[in-house]
């Protein structure tokens, strides 16, 4: 067997990138960076759509909650009652259910809002309720306006009365709207 020194082996090219295809990949991945991250950067606003979409279930549960309550004191056909919830506070109730007040939903939902109020910072809570429009409640998150659409808005219960005999009361429920299309 024949040996040769390392010095009279032919030298072989060394492989690599040439300048062209490292110019190429970082172009591509531009490309993807431009179409991929506007789909990562709206993560907020979809993480702020479902937490009202949850929100949304425990109102729709809560005020059911609120009724059974208020039936069961006789209290559903009543313009104005109160009930007590599991947490022990009073939730003030329109026709059975919760009424579109601030103390009403802290109290059946066990959650602490800020209100429209100078004395109440929207930064240290985590929904904002507006409450100016009477029989309204306006639920939205704390970096949202209430007129935006990004928001739950809840009318609270009504009632009409029948003038034929025997005079019946007939209460449709409150309805709770929810508008993610903004958030």
């Amino acid at each position: 067997m024949k040996t040769q020194s390392l010095k009279s082996l032919p030298m072989n090219k060394q492989a690599g990138f040439t300048l062209v295809e490292l110019i190429i990949v970082i172009v591509i991945l531009g490309i993807l960076a431009v179409t991929a991250a506007p789909r990562f950067l709206n993560l907020q606003g979809d993480a702020n759509a479902s937490t009202l979409e949850g929100l949304q279930g425990s109102i729709r549960s809560g005020m059911n909650i609120v009724n059974g309550k208020a039936i069961i004191a006789s209290d559903h056909k009543d313009e104005t009652a109160e009930v007590t919830v599991d947490t022990g506070a009073p939730v003030p109730t329109v026709y059975g259910y919760p009424a579109a007040t601030k103390a009403a939903f802290e109290a059946f939902l066990d959650v602490d809002f800020a209100d429209n109020s100078a004395d109440d910072t929207f930064d240290s809570k985590d929904f904002n309720i507006d409450t100016s429009t009477a029989g309204t409640a306006i639920i939205y998150p704390n970096s949202y306006e209430s007129s935006s659409d990004c928001k739950i808005t809840y009318v609270e219960a009504s009632a009409t009365t029948t003038t034929a005999t025997p005079i019946q009361t007939i209460v449709t429920a409150p309805t709770v709207t929810l508008i993610t299309s903004g958030c």
